[in-house]
Protein backbone atom coordinates (compact mmCIF):
# COMPACT_ATOMS: atom_id res chain seq x y z
CA UNK A 1 0.00 0.00 0.00
CA UNK A 2 2.84 2.43 0.80
CA UNK A 3 4.46 1.82 -2.58
CA UNK A 4 1.12 2.25 -4.38
CA UNK A 5 0.49 5.53 -2.55
CA UNK A 6 4.02 6.72 -3.33
CA UNK A 7 3.55 5.97 -7.03
CA UNK A 8 0.22 7.82 -7.08
CA UNK A 9 1.82 10.85 -5.46
CA UNK A 10 4.74 10.52 -7.89
CA UNK A 11 2.41 10.58 -10.90
CA UNK A 12 0.53 13.56 -9.47
CA UNK A 13 3.81 15.44 -9.09
CA UNK A 14 4.77 14.58 -12.67
CA UNK A 15 1.41 15.84 -13.93
CA UNK A 16 1.95 19.10 -12.04
CA UNK A 17 5.39 19.45 -13.66
CA UNK A 18 3.83 19.14 -17.09
CA UNK A 19 1.64 22.16 -16.43
CA UNK A 20 4.59 24.52 -16.01
CA UNK A 21 8.07 24.76 -17.53
CA UNK A 22 11.05 23.56 -15.50
CA UNK A 23 12.61 25.99 -13.07
CA UNK A 24 16.12 27.06 -14.09
CA UNK A 25 18.72 27.50 -11.40
CA UNK A 26 22.29 27.12 -10.26
CA UNK A 27 24.20 25.33 -7.56
CA UNK A 28 25.10 27.65 -4.68
CA UNK A 29 28.85 28.36 -4.39
CA UNK A 30 30.32 30.49 -1.61
CA UNK A 31 32.83 32.10 -3.99
CA UNK A 32 30.03 33.90 -5.86
CA UNK A 33 27.75 34.58 -2.91
CA UNK A 34 27.81 38.36 -3.31
CA UNK A 35 27.28 38.23 -7.08
CA UNK A 36 24.51 35.68 -6.64
CA UNK A 37 22.62 37.91 -4.20
CA UNK A 38 22.71 40.77 -6.68
CA UNK A 39 21.44 38.49 -9.46
CA UNK A 40 19.03 36.32 -7.51
CA UNK A 41 16.10 37.36 -9.71
CA UNK A 42 17.75 35.63 -12.67
CA UNK A 43 17.31 32.19 -11.08
CA UNK A 44 14.16 30.26 -10.27
CA UNK A 45 15.81 27.88 -7.82
CA UNK A 46 19.07 27.28 -5.95
CA UNK A 47 20.57 23.88 -5.35
CA UNK A 48 22.35 23.70 -1.99
CA UNK A 49 24.91 21.04 -1.14
CA UNK A 50 23.83 19.76 2.27
CA UNK A 51 27.41 18.87 3.21
CA UNK A 52 28.31 22.57 3.11
CA UNK A 53 25.57 23.17 5.68
CA UNK A 54 26.84 20.31 7.86
CA UNK A 55 30.62 20.72 7.62
CA UNK A 56 31.07 24.16 6.07
CA UNK A 57 32.49 27.25 7.70
CA UNK A 58 30.09 29.25 9.89
CA UNK A 59 30.08 32.09 7.34
CA UNK A 60 29.11 29.71 4.53
CA UNK A 61 26.32 28.12 6.55
CA UNK A 62 25.01 31.52 7.64
CA UNK A 63 25.02 32.82 4.05
CA UNK A 64 23.10 29.80 2.78
CA UNK A 65 20.45 29.90 5.48
CA UNK A 66 20.09 33.66 5.01
CA UNK A 67 18.77 32.94 1.50
CA UNK A 68 15.98 30.68 2.75
CA UNK A 69 12.63 32.16 1.79
CA UNK A 70 14.13 34.42 -0.86
CA UNK A 71 14.35 31.73 -3.54
CA UNK A 72 13.13 28.09 -3.72
CA UNK A 73 15.77 25.53 -2.83
CA UNK A 74 16.62 21.93 -3.48
CA UNK A 75 19.06 19.85 -1.42
CA UNK A 76 21.91 17.86 -2.93
CA UNK A 77 24.45 15.64 -1.20
CA UNK A 78 27.93 14.27 -1.82
CA UNK A 79 28.66 12.46 1.45
CA UNK A 80 26.07 9.68 1.71
CA UNK A 81 28.03 7.00 -0.20
CA UNK A 82 24.89 4.92 -0.67
CA UNK A 83 26.85 2.21 -2.47
CA UNK A 84 29.28 1.44 0.35
CA UNK A 85 28.79 -2.13 1.56
CA UNK A 86 27.87 -1.17 5.11
CA UNK A 87 24.81 0.36 6.83
CA UNK A 88 24.03 4.00 6.14
CA UNK A 89 25.41 6.52 8.63
CA UNK A 90 22.32 7.30 10.72
CA UNK A 91 23.96 10.35 12.27
CA UNK A 92 24.68 11.78 8.82
CA UNK A 93 21.05 11.20 7.80
CA UNK A 94 19.93 13.04 10.93
CA UNK A 95 22.04 16.04 9.86
CA UNK A 96 20.68 15.87 6.31
CA UNK A 97 17.09 15.76 7.58
CA UNK A 98 17.73 18.85 9.71
CA UNK A 99 19.30 20.76 6.80
CA UNK A 100 16.50 19.79 4.40
CA UNK A 101 13.98 21.09 6.91
CA UNK A 102 15.84 24.37 7.48
CA UNK A 103 16.17 24.94 3.72
CA UNK A 104 12.52 24.07 3.15
CA UNK A 105 13.95 22.05 0.26
CA UNK A 106 11.59 20.50 -2.27
CA UNK A 107 13.69 17.32 -2.59
CA UNK A 108 16.96 15.65 -1.61
CA UNK A 109 19.29 14.08 -4.17
CA UNK A 110 22.43 11.98 -4.00
CA UNK A 111 24.70 10.05 -6.35
CA UNK A 112 24.16 6.42 -7.22
CA UNK A 113 27.76 5.68 -6.31
CA UNK A 114 30.16 5.09 -3.43
CA UNK A 115 32.81 7.45 -2.14
CA UNK A 116 34.31 5.35 0.62
CA UNK A 117 34.95 1.84 1.81
CA UNK A 118 34.83 0.90 5.50
CA UNK A 119 37.51 2.94 7.22
CA UNK A 120 38.68 4.94 4.21
CA UNK A 121 37.36 7.94 2.27
CA UNK A 122 38.25 7.54 -1.41
CA UNK A 123 37.56 11.13 -2.42
CA UNK A 124 35.84 10.22 -5.69
CA UNK A 125 32.43 9.21 -6.97
CA UNK A 126 32.90 5.58 -7.98
CA UNK A 127 30.47 3.37 -9.92
CA UNK A 128 28.60 0.37 -8.57
CA UNK A 129 28.52 -3.10 -10.11
CA UNK A 130 25.16 -3.21 -11.85
CA UNK A 131 23.88 -6.50 -10.48
CA UNK A 132 20.61 -7.68 -8.96
CA UNK A 133 22.32 -8.04 -5.58
CA UNK A 134 23.63 -4.47 -5.65
CA UNK A 135 20.23 -3.15 -6.70
CA UNK A 136 18.60 -5.03 -3.82
CA UNK A 137 21.03 -3.43 -1.35
CA UNK A 138 20.43 0.06 -2.76
CA UNK A 139 16.64 -0.44 -2.68
CA UNK A 140 16.76 -1.21 1.04
CA UNK A 141 18.88 1.89 1.69
CA UNK A 142 16.65 4.13 -0.41
CA UNK A 143 13.65 3.01 1.62
CA UNK A 144 15.53 3.84 4.80
CA UNK A 145 16.33 7.32 3.47
CA UNK A 146 12.71 7.86 2.44
CA UNK A 147 11.48 6.91 5.90
CA UNK A 148 13.97 9.33 7.47
CA UNK A 149 13.75 12.38 5.20
CA UNK A 150 10.18 13.47 4.32
CA UNK A 151 10.82 14.93 0.84
CA UNK A 152 11.20 13.14 -2.51
CA UNK A 153 14.54 11.37 -2.89
CA UNK A 154 16.42 11.42 -6.22
CA UNK A 155 19.41 9.42 -7.44
CA UNK A 156 21.96 10.94 -9.81
CA UNK A 157 23.90 9.16 -12.54
CA UNK A 158 27.66 9.71 -12.35
CA UNK A 159 30.50 10.04 -14.85
CA UNK A 160 32.84 7.12 -14.28
CA UNK A 161 36.40 6.23 -15.20
CA UNK A 162 35.95 2.44 -15.07
CA UNK A 163 33.15 -0.11 -15.11
CA UNK A 164 32.84 -3.37 -13.20
CA UNK A 165 33.27 -6.54 -15.29
CA UNK A 166 30.45 -8.31 -13.43
CA UNK A 167 27.85 -5.65 -14.32
CA UNK A 168 25.00 -7.50 -16.02
CA UNK A 169 22.26 -4.86 -15.95
CA UNK A 170 22.29 -1.93 -18.34
CA UNK A 171 22.48 1.54 -16.83
CA UNK A 172 18.79 2.10 -17.53
CA UNK A 173 17.78 -1.31 -16.13
CA UNK A 174 19.73 -0.59 -12.95
CA UNK A 175 17.95 2.73 -12.39
CA UNK A 176 14.56 1.31 -13.37
CA UNK A 177 14.88 -1.57 -10.90
CA UNK A 178 15.82 0.72 -8.01
CA UNK A 179 13.38 3.52 -8.78
CA UNK A 180 10.57 1.17 -9.72
CA UNK A 181 10.78 -0.60 -6.36
CA UNK A 182 11.07 2.57 -4.27
CA UNK A 183 9.35 5.39 -6.14
CA UNK A 184 12.57 7.41 -6.08
CA UNK A 185 13.18 9.72 -9.01
CA UNK A 186 16.26 10.41 -11.11
CA UNK A 187 18.41 13.50 -11.07
CA UNK A 188 19.69 13.12 -14.62
CA UNK A 189 23.12 14.66 -15.11
CA UNK A 190 23.28 15.41 -18.83
CA UNK A 191 27.00 16.17 -18.73
CA UNK A 192 27.75 12.88 -16.98
CA UNK A 193 25.70 11.00 -19.57
CA UNK A 194 27.56 12.83 -22.35
CA UNK A 195 30.93 12.04 -20.73
CA UNK A 196 30.11 8.32 -20.47
CA UNK A 197 29.04 8.32 -24.11
CA UNK A 198 32.34 9.92 -25.15
CA UNK A 199 34.60 7.87 -22.89
CA UNK A 200 32.92 4.47 -22.82
CA UNK A 201 30.63 4.33 -25.81
CA UNK A 202 27.43 4.46 -23.77
CA UNK A 203 24.46 5.01 -26.09
CA UNK A 204 22.96 8.11 -24.47
CA UNK A 205 19.78 8.09 -26.52
CA UNK A 206 19.18 4.39 -25.92
CA UNK A 207 19.55 5.08 -22.20
CA UNK A 208 17.00 7.89 -22.38
CA UNK A 209 14.60 5.83 -24.50
CA UNK A 210 14.71 3.00 -21.96
CA UNK A 211 13.67 5.19 -19.02
CA UNK A 212 9.96 5.33 -18.15
CA UNK A 213 8.46 8.72 -18.91
CA UNK A 214 8.18 10.87 -15.80
CA UNK A 215 11.00 9.22 -13.88
CA UNK A 216 13.43 12.14 -14.37
CA UNK A 217 12.57 14.68 -11.68
CA UNK A 218 15.48 17.11 -12.15
CA UNK A 219 18.41 17.70 -14.50
CA UNK A 220 22.01 18.76 -13.97
CA UNK A 221 23.99 20.33 -16.81
CA UNK A 222 27.54 21.66 -16.90
CA UNK A 223 30.57 22.19 -19.11
CA UNK A 224 33.72 20.10 -19.33
CA UNK A 225 36.92 19.70 -21.34
CA UNK A 226 38.48 17.08 -23.56
CA UNK A 227 41.87 16.01 -22.21
CA UNK A 228 44.55 14.97 -24.69
CA UNK A 229 47.77 13.64 -23.20
CA UNK A 230 50.50 11.31 -24.50
CA UNK A 231 49.78 8.79 -21.75
CA UNK A 232 46.13 8.47 -22.78
CA UNK A 233 45.25 5.93 -25.45
CA UNK A 234 42.57 8.30 -26.70
CA UNK A 235 41.12 11.67 -25.66
CA UNK A 236 39.20 11.66 -22.38
CA UNK A 237 36.26 13.95 -21.68
CA UNK A 238 36.48 15.34 -18.15
CA UNK A 239 33.38 16.65 -16.38
CA UNK A 240 35.16 19.66 -14.87
CA UNK A 241 32.18 21.99 -14.24
CA UNK A 242 34.30 24.97 -15.27
CA UNK A 243 33.42 25.65 -18.91
CA UNK A 244 30.41 26.93 -20.82
CA UNK A 245 27.87 24.25 -21.73
CA UNK A 246 28.69 22.61 -25.04
CA UNK A 247 26.25 22.49 -27.92
CA UNK A 248 26.30 18.69 -27.69
CA UNK A 249 25.20 18.81 -24.05
CA UNK A 250 22.40 21.22 -24.92
CA UNK A 251 21.29 18.89 -27.71
CA UNK A 252 21.21 16.06 -25.20
CA UNK A 253 19.15 18.25 -22.86
CA UNK A 254 16.68 18.67 -25.71
CA UNK A 255 16.49 14.88 -25.99
CA UNK A 256 15.69 14.68 -22.28
CA UNK A 257 12.99 17.34 -22.55
CA UNK A 258 11.36 15.46 -25.43
CA UNK A 259 10.95 12.40 -23.19
CA UNK A 260 10.68 13.68 -19.63
CA UNK A 261 9.14 16.48 -17.55
CA UNK A 262 11.78 17.58 -15.04
CA UNK A 263 10.78 20.17 -12.47
CA UNK A 264 14.17 21.90 -12.59
CA UNK A 265 17.32 22.25 -14.68
CA UNK A 266 20.33 23.11 -12.52
CA UNK A 267 23.56 24.56 -13.91
CA UNK A 268 26.65 23.27 -12.08
CA UNK A 269 29.65 25.58 -12.05
CA UNK A 270 32.51 24.83 -9.65
CA UNK A 271 35.52 26.72 -11.03
CA UNK A 272 36.40 29.71 -13.20
CA UNK A 273 33.71 31.50 -11.27
CA UNK A 274 35.36 34.83 -12.04
CA UNK A 275 33.49 34.79 -15.37
CA UNK A 276 29.87 35.40 -14.33
CA UNK A 277 28.90 36.42 -17.87
CA UNK A 278 29.51 32.80 -18.91
CA UNK A 279 27.11 31.67 -16.19
CA UNK A 280 24.38 34.06 -17.29
CA UNK A 281 24.92 33.10 -20.93
CA UNK A 282 24.52 29.42 -20.02
CA UNK A 283 21.31 30.20 -18.14
CA UNK A 284 19.99 32.05 -21.18
CA UNK A 285 20.90 29.14 -23.47
CA UNK A 286 19.12 26.69 -21.15
CA UNK A 287 16.01 28.87 -21.13
CA UNK A 288 16.13 29.08 -24.92
CA UNK A 289 16.12 25.28 -25.19
CA UNK A 290 13.22 25.08 -22.76
CA UNK A 291 11.31 27.60 -24.82
CA UNK A 292 11.95 25.61 -28.00
CA UNK A 293 10.48 22.50 -26.42
CA UNK A 294 7.59 24.15 -24.57
CA UNK A 295 4.31 22.47 -25.38
CA UNK A 296 5.90 19.12 -26.21
CA UNK A 297 3.85 16.04 -25.50
CA UNK A 298 5.78 13.64 -23.29
CA UNK A 299 4.03 10.43 -22.32
CA UNK A 300 3.84 10.17 -18.54
CA UNK A 301 3.85 6.78 -16.84
CA UNK A 302 4.75 5.37 -13.47
CA UNK A 303 8.19 3.73 -13.21
CA UNK A 304 7.88 0.05 -14.08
Amino acid sequence: MQLLLRLRLYNRAVTDRLRSPPAVGIGYRWAIDNWLRHNLDRFDVLEVTVDNCIYGRPATRAAIFDLVGRVPMTAHGVGLSIGTDEPLDRGYLDHVAEVVKRLDASCYSEHLAFTRVPGRDLGNLLPLPRTAATACSIIAKVRQIQSHIPVPFLLENIAYVFDWPDSVLSHAEFFKRICGQTGAGILLDVENLYANAQNHGVDARAFLNALPAGIVAQVHIAGGVTVREPYLRRPFFADTHDQPISGDALDLLAEVLARQAPSAVILERDARLEFPDEILDDIARIRARLKEHAGGNAVVAAPD
